[in-house]
């Protein structure tokens, strides 16, 4: 069976890491071993929500949800890379630049 990279995209997540609340988007890659893209995405769709760490920093309510989707899925020929697991954080706003509030995982 092959393996996968897919790459995930979630923005909109009102999180507290920090002790003050803040709307923040991510990239997280995951490494799944799949039969197949489509099954590859949904098996990274499914680690990312049971992450408990960002679970548990969930702030959102139901008229202002968060939204997680493919930004991209590839065959590789290796297993695992560095970045398996690990999100991408940037803040959501008007001025915020992509990818400047650094990384989790």
């Amino acid at each position: 069976m092959p393996w996968y990279r897919v790459i995930m995209c979630g923005q909109n997540y009102l999180v507290n890491f920090t002790g003050e609340p803040e709307i923040l988007g991510f990239h997280v890659t995951h490494y799944v071993k799949s039969p197949d893209e489509e099954m590859a995405q949904r098996i990274a769709t499914i680690r990312t929500r049971q992450d408990r760490h960002l679970h548990e920093s969930l702030l959102n309510t139901p008229d202002n949800p968060s939204r997680l989707s493919c930004a991209s899925v590839r065959k590789v020929w290796w297993r695992r890379g560095r970045d398996d697991g690990r999100y991408h954080f940037w803040e959501m706003g008007p001025a915020a630049d992509e990818g400047a509030s650094g990384s989790y995982g």
